[in-house]
């Protein structure tokens, strides 16, 4: 992953991987196949990461408390592993490309991410605190923008106040999701 980070995906090859590591070309070839595979590993190994750290801080929270959840994995991973981050979101960005070989693992991590955000909000609006008109899916989708918007500035200016953003679109979770007072809203 530091290679990566590093070099990018061009200059990242499978003998540089295997010099870095203290390997072999071949042992690193052998081991994932191709540059590919190699690639595609990086991302999901990233992902199944962030997806455990999301499962476990959301637990059995669903609505909006569910997505503020979410927003704090991301800020905690962020903090935490940004390297990790970098090198998953390298790949995410660069899968846009058709011919990126690992394009059909991001787009899969995308859609697993969706559903889960989907039925965190439909749980939400079944119980009361998420408002009834809101369109589950719409705002699944937009949450998930929001946070792949706010990676990229990230990714692009370490710099920018990255804790005010998270607790601010924290802030925004609340406002726009809540159920009005008094039709069964929290």
């Amino acid at each position: 992953m530091s290679l990566l980070v590093e070099q990018g995906i061009a200059g990242t090859t499978l003998a540089s991987i295997g010099e870095r590591s203290g390997y072999s070309r071949g042992l690193v070839t052998h081991r994932f196949g191709s540059k590919a595979g190699l690639l595609t590993h990086v991302h999901d190994s990233v992902a199944a990461e962030w997806l455990r750290r999301v499962e476990a801080l959301v637990g059995d929270a669903t609505g909006i408390a569910a997505l503020q959840r979410v927003t704090d994995a991301l800020y905690e991973f962020i903090r935490d592993q940004p390297e990790e981050l970098r090198a998953m979101y390298l790949l995410r960005y660069a899968s846009i490309d058709p011919s990126a070989e690992y394009r059909a693992n991001v787009a899969k991590v995308n859609k697993a991410h969706i559903r889960a955000l989907k039925r965190w909000i439909e749980q939400g609006k079944a119980a009361g605190s998420v408002a009834a008109e809101v369109d589950a899916r719409l705002a699944a989708e937009l949450f998930a923008s929001v946070v792949d918007g706010l990676l990229y500035r990230w990714l692009v200016n370490p710099d920018i106040p990255i804790k005010e953003l998270h607790e601010l679109l924290r802030q925004h979770l609340a406002r726009s999701l809540k159920a009005a007072e008094g039709k069964g809203g929290a």
